[in-house]
């Protein structure tokens, strides 16, 4: 899991209804009905859900500690999508302690290796790593009004990339990767749904979808893309250059937790 930093995500609360809007016009859908998309789950279900699911953002001290305005702005997003969501003033166990007799049944937590949704009463445990996969993928799904048939690269196949890969395949969608990590290709290389490019340059002027999985910023230039390239981009920072941002901006899925955290909701629901 990327760590986040204070700037990544200061400004998500305040933002969170121009960025709703600007991923309606981009998907047709909203975030909740992006992340129930990717959770397998019918928003009539989840707005029903609402009012008997309370969940907790518990701050974690751990390794590197606690990233400043993560948890206010993990707490804005379940907020937005019509939960009640508290910030636990103790940190770590006693956290977890302070959720539950607050009332929460959806914990979420975060350390520097994983980040999960914790439902403690059916037990399921939502994964940041799979839920942006799938929440992605379900916004390119949008963007692309349907992506069964078409060709998709996807850039990376760490924990994201995975998701995302078999997210892709579920739709129907014929899978591509670029991937460095000699490691992860061998693993890859017989799967008969997954198409290896190994030239990750020419590969990303031959796809008209991408996901870019990967934590590298800035490798993306504007002449490395088709003019009519629609990108998601889960990875952080941002793969596309200076340079490139303002030609794909309008056809660009790109945010450090929304997503994310919506889907993981939604697939702790489950």
């Amino acid at each position: 899991m990327t760590r986040l930093v204070k700037e990544d995500v200061e400004g998500i609360p305040e933002g969170l209804e121009f960025y709703d809007a600007e991923l309606k016009e981009k998907t047709g859908l909203t975030l909740r009905q992006i992340a129930c998309a990717a959770a397998g789950i019918a928003e009539k279900d989840v707005i029903a859900k609402a009012a008997n699911n309370k969940a907790a953002v518990i701050p974690i001290t751990v390794g590197e500690g606690i990233i400043p305005s993560f948890t206010t702005a993990v707490q804005s997003i379940i907020q937005h999508l019509g939960f009640q969501a508290v910030v636990t003033a103790e940190t770590d166990v006693a956290g977890i302690a302070e959720g539950i007799a607050a009332g929460a049944n959806i914990l979420f937590m975060a350390d520097d290796i994983k980040f999960i949704a914790l439902n403690v009463l059916t037990g399921v445990a939502a994964d940041n790593g799979e839920a942006t996969g799938k929440g992605f993928v379900a916004a390119l799904n949008g963007m692309a009004k349907g992506l069964q048939g078409k060709e998709v690269l996807v850039l990376g196949a760490g924990p994201v990339g995975a998701s995302a890969i078999a997210a892709l395949k579920k739709l129907g969608a014929m899978v591509a990767l670029s991937e460095i990590d000699e490691a992860k290709v061998e693993k890859l290389k017989d799967d008969p749904g997954i198409k290896l490019e190994p030239d990750q340059k020419r590969a990303l002027a031959k796809y008209r979808y991408i996901i870019d999985a990967t934590p590298q910023g800035g490798f993306i230039d504007l002449d490395d893309l088709h003019p009519n390239t629609i990108i998601a981009c889960p990875g952080m920072p941002l793969g596309l250059t200076t340079a490139a941002y303002p030609a794909f901006k309008d056809r660009l899925i790109h945010d450090p937790l929304q997503i994310g955290v919506a889907t993981m909701l939604m697939m702790a629901l489950l």
